[in-house]
């Protein structure tokens, strides 16, 4: 008796895991209709909590950083060594 096992190819993702302290949500509105919420979520409390670990979220990290305006600009060498000092 001859029989087939069909097996199937599920491609496996790594995905990322962040923790989300509750005291980083503040609540702006709900639609009951659709049994949802809309909230908003503090970025320091994630990064207090959440660490990067592998290149790639570095520089995701960096690219949100660049989003939401958390940089400072330099127009000389002192005042970046300056600031990167304090």
């Amino acid at each position: 008796m001859n029989t087939k096992t069909v097996t199937k190819n599920l491609k496996r993702t790594d995905e990322a895991m962040i923790n989300i302290p509750l005291s980083a949500f503040r609540y702006l509105s709900r639609y009951p209709r659709e049994k949802k919420i809309v909230v908003e979520i503090a970025l320091d409390e994630m990064r207090r909590v959440n660490s990067a670990e592998t290149i790639d979220e570095i520089i995701n990290e960096a690219r949100l950083d660049y989003a939401v305006g958390n940089y400072t600009t330099h127009q000389t060498a002192k005042s970046l060594m300056a600031a990167l000092e304090a």
